[in-house]
């Protein structure tokens, strides 16, 4: 025996061993030297940047020896931790008479960062950019860059939690360009202003704000003097527009100088003339330059009163999409060149503005809208988060800390004046209104806009919230105008905006919009939606979106795909300009002639495979009765008298086997078919998806949403699985039957079990037309409500059928059903509750769906 063991554990070891060898890596595409940005990069003849993404290895934590090489952006999938590792090497000079910063522009999600064995930056989490000072005394000529990626979120802590709802697909891993920047010891960290106008409009006066470090300050606390410049340089031009030299004493390690500038005449940034000045800040000691940072600034006039919302003194209002890029997706095209196509035609279509929704941008899109002439709307990844999990002080905390540092990170660019603090919160919550308030004066404090999404109609004041976003869901054009203006009246009418409306496109062309989620339908609902932002004068609507994109997980309101694409999207990858939804789209925004939508005829969505199968499994339940004497009998008996019933098969009287076989795949095929139809009426169902999204299991969800969309799939696999319950619940039963004396034949269980379930056979004919009592809408929670209490009859009859043939005391039996129900329920949703916060997300998934609006 001993043997034995020690065979099973060496393999166990093996396996385990081989498994961890396979280390499931891709390398993306990388960045190429012809698309190297300098200004992006902040590289000049000052400070030298490069790329950083050759020649890495990575291994698992608990395997160091087993290595790959790969190039950067690299992904994995899972959850256990990889690490990437790198020799990289500097010279001595490099190390003792410059700073070495090294450049992160993407990692998901968390990440520890380490140089020689030197823990120097613990990544919380985030897919934002990010740099880091190399401290001196710990480089050495040949060092070693290691940074241990995690991807794993959970359902409390991470942002976003692990419950992502409609959210973009994004693998873990080093997502982005790695870079080492080389600076002077005496260096710009940052370059950050603000500007207002003057009551001269001709005039406008910057205040900048510039860090700078001395990373010598340690080794010579001597001070020194030195010149900032500032140069604002015009488009096209070399002459400078405004100018200033600004002498500051270096008398610390950290050194932050406030300093002012006037320009006169500026040409102002818009959509439609996005002019970007080049902001040229040198650090000029002794005459020489010793450092040099450009970046692109832009100017314009944005201003929000309880009356109007202008752009630069002209009446705006935000026409935007969507955005939600998975750059880890790509295999052939580079993130840059694919961002800059996407974007473009974003632009050419006539929007104004890009919300990246529920993650952080690539900081190249950012800085491409900025070109473009398209406000960048970023936020916060939160999205569905449970009222019980946002109150706690810690989390309040981990989402302000993460909006300043996301802040920090995309506010040198100029069109991130709009900032969103998350999306889906519950409208006139007093929790989530006291958590929006703290994060939107975070956001304030940092100069920027707040706003905030909601799924419903908020109509109580929020301090510090500019914005207030409503989604809609495939709501009625009527019934969100009348919710809509219930929001304008209790707030203004420049505070709120769509902030993402949806409207799936499940069925194609079907050559007229009366066809529910076809793309003319689509097209319809869109127009209609961008004209009644209009007629109620709106501060903006954002589309959901332009372009299809990818989930971690197959939808239900998304519609099912294999590979998990949502059905939202105008454009899918063919990119077709000429179909009618983008072109009622492009017409709209633009305010071109209007596009014809065909009104075609309403298709009602009624799969007849529902009456085929009700026919006939009610054709076969007919044939039996009335052929079989004692079949039709017994059917009797089982339904009127059960008790009686059941006392029969507990004494053995003549039950046939054979009738029960036929009756069990009738059942099997009436349970079967009541449940698809159910499926497949609620499969596009928000608040289904929710609730099985709080369980945290995508492979449910994928399989909930692929019988859902495949009715004669998923009648297949019910009956396969019914036909399963029968015989699991009566293997339960005799197992529980060993604690008791009274001992009873399998088969007289599996009698009992099969003919409680008799009733569903009466269900057969209203299976016939129960899909369209359920698409009426005027019936469809009292059919729900008949279904509970048909099922509690059925839980009936099966403790009766156990009382009865195993002669008990039926007081005993329920007691004891009743506490194993409640048991293994209990239990179920204690360790989700514990592993998942399930009971906060599904409390959520309900307050939710009362708000949205249909």
């Amino acid at each position: 025996m001993t043997k034995v063991l020690n065979r099973l554990f060496i393999l166990i070891i093996l396996l385990q061993n081989l498994l961890l060898a396979q280390i499931k890596v891709t390398s993306l595409p990388q960045n190429q030297r012809d698309i190297f940005d300098p200004i992006f990069f902040d590289k000049n003849d000052y400070r030298n940047v490069e790329l950083m993404n050759s020649n890495w290895k990575v291994y698992y934590e608990s395997d160091s020896e087993k290595k790959i090489s790969v190039s950067i952006p690299a992904i994995f999938e899972g959850e256990e931790s990889l690490i990437f590792e790198k020799q990289i090497s500097f010279t001595e000079t490099q190390i003792q008479s410059s700073q070495l910063v090294l450049g992160f522009l993407g990692i998901n999600y968390s990440a520890e960062i380490s140089i020689n064995g030197y823990n120097i930056y613990k990544h919380s989490g985030g897919s934002y950019p990010f740099e880091l000072a190399l401290p001196k005394d710990i480089l050495k000529e040949n060092s070693i860059i290691t940074i241990k990626v995690s991807n794993k979120l959970d359902s409390e802590y991470s942002i976003p939690s692990t419950q992502r709802f409609l959210f973009s697909s994004l693998n873990g891993g080093i997502i982005r360009d790695i870079y080492i920047k080389t600076l002077s010891t005496t260096h710009i960290t940052n370059n950050s202003f603000s500007y207002s106008f003057d009551q001269n409009p001709s005039k406008t006066v910057l205040n900048f704000k510039i860090g700078i470090a001395n990373s010598d300050f340690k080794t010579n606390s001597l001070s020194s003097d030195v010149i900032i410049r500032i140069n604002l340089f015009p488009p096209g031009s070399t002459s400078a527009q405004a100018k200033g030299d600004f002498v500051q004493k270096i008398s610390q390690e950290e050194n932050e100088v406030m300093c002012r500038l006037e320009i006169n005449n500026p040409q102002l940034w818009s959509p439609q003339t996005p002019i970007n000045y080049l902001c040229d800040v040198s650090l000029i000691r002794n005459g020489q330059i010793i450092d040099k940072s450009i970046k692109q600034i832009a100017f314009y006039l944005f201003r929000k009163d309880e009356t109007t919302l202008t752009l630069n003194g002209n009446p705006f209002s935000l026409q935007g999409t969507t955005y939600l890029f998975d750059e880890t997706s790509l295999r052939r095209m580079n993130a840059y060149d694919k961002i800059k196509d996407d974007l473009t035609l974003i632009k050419n279509t006539g929007f104004n503005a890009v919300r990246f929704s529920k993650q952080f941008p690539n900081p190249y899109a950012v800085k491409l809208c900025q070109e473009l002439g398209l406000f960048a709307m970023i936020e916060l990844p939160l999205n569905s988060v449970p009222e019980e999990i946002i109150f706690h002080n810690d989390f309040q905390l981990r989402a302000a800390r993460l909006t300043k540092n996301f802040l920090s990170s995309y506010s040198e660019y100029s069109n991130t004046i709009i900032v969103g603090v998350g999306s889906s919160f519950i409208p006139n919550s007093e929790i989530s209104s006291n958590f929006i308030s703290s994060q939107a004066n975070t956001i304030k404090g940092k100069g920027f806009l707040s706003y905030a999404s909601f799924v419903g109609t908020q109509t109580t004041q929020i301090k510090g919230l500019d914005f207030y976003g409503i989604e809609l869901y495939s709501s009625p054009i009527d019934e969100t105008k009348n919710q809509l203006q219930k929001s304008i009246d209790a707030l203004d009418k420049n505070s709120i905006f769509i902030s993402e409306v949806s409207y799936p496109n499940y069925k194609g062309n079907m050559s007229g919009y009366l066809t529910k989620y076809s793309s003319d339908a689509q097209a319809k609902y869109l127009g209609d939606m961008i004209d009644l932002s209009h007629q109620l004068k709106l501060s903006g609507i954002i589309i959901n979106s332009l372009f299809e994109y990818k989930s971690e997980y197959a939808s239900l309101y998304g519609g099912y795909s294999e590979n998990n694409t949502y059905k939202f999207g105008l454009l899918d990858k063919s990119r077709n300009l000429n179909s009618i939804g983008y072109k009622v789209l492009a017409a709209k925004l633009s305010g071109n002639s209007k596009v014809t939508i065909p009104i075609g005829t309403r298709k009602d969505d009624n799969p007849i495979i529902f009456i085929i199968l009700a026919l006939l499994i009610s054709i076969i339940m007919a044939v039996l009765i009335n052929t079989k004497k004692k079949f039709r009998e017994d059917c009797t008996r089982a339904l009127l008298r059960p008790y009686n019933f059941f006392a029969d098969v507990r004494d053995h009287r003549i039950i046939s086997g054979v009738h029960t076989a036929i009756l069990m795949l009738i059942q099997a095929g009436s349970v079967s078919l009541l449940m698809t139809i159910l499926l497949y009426f609620y499969k596009s169902n928000i608040l289904l998806e929710k609730i099985v999204l709080s369980f945290g299991h995508h492979s449910l969800l994928k399989f909930i949403s692929y019988l859902s969309w495949n009715p004669q799939v998923c009648f297949a696999v019910l009956f396969v699985l019914i036909i399963i319950k029968f015989a699991l619940i009566s293997s339960v039963i005799k197992f529980a039957s060993l604690f008791i004396k009274t001992k009873v034949e399998f088969t007289s269980i599996f009698y009992t079990v099969v003919w409680t379930f008799l009733p569903f056979t009466i269900l057969l004919p209203v299976e016939l037309i129960l899909f369209k009592i359920l698409v009426n809408g005027n019936f469809s929670v009292i059919v729900i409500i008949f279904l509970i209490l048909f099922m509690l009859w059925i839980l009936q009859r099966i403790l009766k059928g156990i009382y009865v043939i195993f002669d008990v005391r039926p007081m005993k039996v329920y007691i004891y059903s009743f506490l194993t129900i409640i048991i293994v329920v209990g239990g179920i949703l204690l360790k989700y509750q514990l592993s998942s916060s399930t009971l906060y997300y599904i409390n959520n998934a309900f307050k939710q769906y009362n708000s949205m609006i249909f």
